[in-house]
């Protein structure tokens, strides 16, 4: 399963979507499609119509497979715990977003280098960096 960070998601869904993303996700159109719940979040929270919310949220079901519930705080604090033993840190959605691909066991999928290209989050989790 590939899990979606918000940027790759974000980038996928605009119009015209990002070349890269769409390369990236035609190369592993046979894995499952993965959106965490706080990527959901972070996607509608634009829009302030509750019809718009409601026709965007319909929208997620027809390119993603699942959207992968938001229940992973003992993985978070985990994760957490065993990156702070490595000086690595993660702001809160970016760790609640790793906990969650990790806890499905699928590879991340984000265009946010700065935060999750670290040798201590590979150690943790599969991450592919798409370049945008």
């Amino acid at each position: 399963m590939l899990c979606l960070d918000n940027d790759v998601f974000r980038k996928y869904t605009t119009d015209p979507p990002d070349g890269n993303v769409v390369d990236y996700l035609a190369e592993h159109h046979d894995d499952p499609w993965g959106l965490p719940a706080v990527v959901l979040f972070e996607w509608l929270q634009v829009y302030e119509s509750h019809d718009t919310i409601r026709t965007k949220r319909s929208q997620v079901d027809s390119v993603v497979d699942e959207v992968l519930p938001l229940d992973v705080a003992v993985e978070a604090a985990n994760m957490r715990a065993r990156l702070a033993a490595t000086d690595t840190t993660l702001d809160l959605a970016d760790l609640l977003i790793a906990a969650t691909a990790r806890e499905a066991d699928a590879t991340l999928v984000t265009a946010n280098e700065n935060d999750f290209d670290k040798p201590p989050i590979h150690e943790l989790l599969d991450v592919d960096i798409v370049d945008t």
